[in-house]
């Protein structure tokens, strides 16, 4: 009766802990899907494009593109309704992490083809911090206009990828970025001069 009586404690003792970690597992599982964040290993062969500016207009494969990316820190006010941001903020406190939007876009739908982004790749410093960033359904200038509306004489198409929880650097820091994508078939990493980072929200 006394070994029952032990094992009962023991395992009331460790039930709510136990429960709280495999909640903070599977909310990682499934909402976060860490295994989906890893850059590609094999893209040392990708034609390099310095893009001069945030943004630019680049010529791929004889085919014109539009490329462009913003840094910024996230400041926005958030709800705690997940249980792994509620025991992040509980463990770490208020977090500005690091948030990264890219986009390629063409004139139409059908110029555009099906572009995606690979990986963003940030560098402040001797610090990296690189991501396999989610990239969005195609959407076009037409897709906010009312049914029935013709669709513009330029219809431009575009991609959006974004990473976040990234590292929380100073603001007004430089950071170098790339951006690894598949365009119509190649592979490339578009280089970006060094941008300072500002605080968005």
């Amino acid at each position: 009766m006394e070994k029952l009586r032990v094992r009962h404690g023991f395992a009331r003792r460790y039930a709510v802990p136990g429960l709280v970690v495999l909640v903070v597992i599977g909310s990682a599982l499934l909402v976060g899907q860490p295994w989906t964040t890893w850059c590609p290993t094999d893209w040392r062969d990708a034609s390099r494009v310095d893009l001069g500016g945030s943004s630019g207009d680049v010529i791929l494969d004889g085919r014109p593109y539009r490329v462009g990316a913003n840094a910024l820190l996230d400041y926005m006010p958030r709800a705690l309704i997940d249980p792994l941001d509620f025991a992040l903020y509980r463990l770490r406190g208020e977090h500005h992490p690091l948030t990264v939007v890219a986009t390629v876009s063409a004139s139409s739908r059908d110029a555009l083809g099906d572009p995606a982004f690979t990986c963003f790749r940030v560098t402040r410093g001797s610090e990296i911090w690189s991501r396999r960033p989610t990239t969005y359904p195609t959407q076009t200038s037409a897709d906010g206009l009312p049914p029935g509306t013709p669709a513009p004489a330029n219809n431009e198409a575009w991609r959006l990828a974004v990473a976040n929880d990234g590292p929380e650097w100073p603001d007004r820091g430089q950071i170098s970025l790339e951006l690894w994508a598949s365009v119509n078939g190649g592979r490339y990493v578009f280089v970006l001069p060094p941008i300072a980072l500002m605080r968005g929200g």
